[in-house]
């Protein structure tokens, strides 16, 4: 990463992560299809967190594959081109935290502080399941000629991305 400063590059990742409140999720069913939808996220522990509804497609197709493909973007009114908005996409293995566990009401306490009070009320719907994210890799777009590869949990930046 020559032109680069890691610790930089750092700190607009971790900005970018902050700053998302959902993630855009994509998810192949098993006919092959994709299937996307957005969920509110919130970041326990360093780790994601969702708590989508099985009625969805995209939640059936994610839970069946134990996997997909998750994306944080900057919002359209903050970015200063259309063409570039700063986003972090990543693949990711999928974990069901199980109810009644101290997880569970961690994250849940967490849900409604993060995101108001609608977490109280949806807390002990069934068709609601709480996932924690295990990112393996994905890539940083922080404007034109300035993607960066990330992996692992911490989503580490390992390279910038100068080719197609």
């Amino acid at each position: 990463m020559t032109d680069f400063n890691l610790a930089d590059l750092e700190k607009q990742r971790d900005s970018i992560l902050k700053s998302g409140q959902t993630l855009i999720i994509a998810a192949q069913d098993s006919g092959g299809i994709p299937q996307m939808g957005v969920t509110p996220t919130i970041r326990m522990n360093g780790h994601f967190y969702i708590y989508p509804s099985r009625l969805s497609a995209h939640v059936r197709a994610m839970l069946a594959a134990g996997e997909a493909q998750f994306l944080i973007i900057e919002d359209e009114g903050n970015a200063q081109n259309i063409w570039a908005r700063k986003r972090i996409k990543f693949d990711s293995g999928i974990i069901e935290i199980k109810r009644k566990s101290d997880e569970f009401n961690e994250a849940c306490k967490a849900f409604s502080k993060a995101h108001g009070p609608t977490m109280d009320l949806i807390r002990d719907f069934t068709d609601f399941h709480l996932l924690k994210l295990l990112p393996r890799e994905g890539v940083m777009v922080l404007g034109f000629a300035k993607a960066f590869a990330l992996s692992g949990l911490d989503l580490q930046i390992t390279k910038h991305l100068s080719e197609s």
